[in-house]
């Protein structure tokens, strides 16, 4: 009798393993704790997994509902604002402007450009850049204490006058201290023709009357009437009748006919218009004719017979009695 084991080895037949059904049960018994394992891990991965998801979602429905709460209550502020905005709109846009004020003032300090003083200097740029009441009002008090201590230069009394024009600024003390400086100024040659013009028309815009200016200027340029164009004379003639200025009576009648340059033929050749209205201020210094024979102008001096050229109007005797006579041979207009 041939033992398996002998007939595997004979035939060559392979050897078939012999599983013990215990051990099988054993293995499938493992297998099926390992994969309950699993399943309890997986489980409690998906459960974490599904509660973290769960109280994102609540977070994320709770911060909606808070932004949706946010904006209703932005909305309805701003429909009460727009509501009320003609109560509060003026100090709104002031307190806007102070603070912008306030902000460039900020930085104006931090970069060391910020001096509130060097801000409201009365510099010439910046009497030249005013055109408003307020800018004027800002450089009023340094304009006032440099008149007072009188630094001003000639340039920059003529640019503060100019400034007071446009501006229509009128401050008393502001312009008694201009009445003191100016004088000063005239008497001492230090203000030109056109200097001198801008302070007259200040004057005029801001309806002021100073005798001691006016008074200033015609005695400063009484002997430049005659280099003046006709155009400034009959201006500053306006201006002085305007204020109605009646002390220098002499300077007003040469702004109205200047005086005539000595060694030029009209000198002392043709008639004085106001001499023969009887009241010329000039006297004997007139650089006019006062007398009455006097030609009006040059084109009648030296012309005895001058009046024949004009146009003669005859009546029908003397047409008869005069015949061709130079009267009748006139031209007739």
């Amino acid at each position: 009798r041939i033992h398996r084991h002998n007939l595997h080895v004979i035939c060559g037949m392979p050897r078939v393993a012999v599983k013990c059904a215990a051990a099988e049960e054993e293995v499938s018994d493992e297998e099926e704790e390992e994969e309950e394992e699993e399943d309890e891990r997986w489980g409690k991965r998906r459960r974490t997994s599904d509660g973290a998801a769960a109280v994102k979602s609540s977070n994320f429905s709770s911060a909606n509902r808070l932004n949706a709460a946010s904006i209703a209550a932005l909305k309805t502020k701003q429909k009460k604002a727009k509501e009320f905005a003609w109560m509060d709109s003026d100090d709104e846009d002031d307190g806007e402007d102070d603070g912008a004020d306030e902000k460039e003032d900020a930085s104006a300090m931090h970069s060391g450009e910020g001096d509130e003083h060097d801000e409201s200097e009365a510099t010439l740029d910046r009497l030249e850049a005013v055109e408003t009441f307020g800018r004027m009002m800002l450089v009023s008090e340094s304009l006032s204490k440099k008149m007072k201590s009188q630094t001003l230069t000639p340039e920059e009394v003529a640019a503060a006058c100019r400034a007071l024009g446009r501006s229509k600024f009128f401050d008393g003390d502001l312009l008694e201290e201009l009445g003191k400086l100016l004088p000063k100024m005239l008497d001492n040659k230090k203000l030109t023709v056109e200097q001198a013009n801008d302070a007259l028309v200040c004057l005029r815009e801001l309806n002021v009357y100073n005798k001691e200016i006016c008074s200033a200027i015609t005695k400063a340029f009484k002997d430049e009437v005659s280099l003046m164009t006709p155009v400034l004379r009959l201006s500053w003639l306006d201006l002085f009748h305007s204020f109605g200025h009646q002390r220098d009576t002499e300077f007003l009648q040469l702004l109205q006919a200047p005086p005539l340059i000595p060694g030029t033929p009209n000198y002392k050749t043709i008639r004085c218009e106001f001499f023969v209205k009887g009241c010329c201020e000039s006297g004997a210094l007139c650089t006019y004719a006062h007398n009455m024979q006097a030609p009006i102008s040059l084109a009648d001096a030296g012309k005895e017979d001058g009046w024949r050229t004009r146009s003669v109007m005859l009546t029908q005797g003397q047409m008869y009695s005069v015949g061709s006579d130079a009267y009748s041979a006139a031209p007739l207009k």
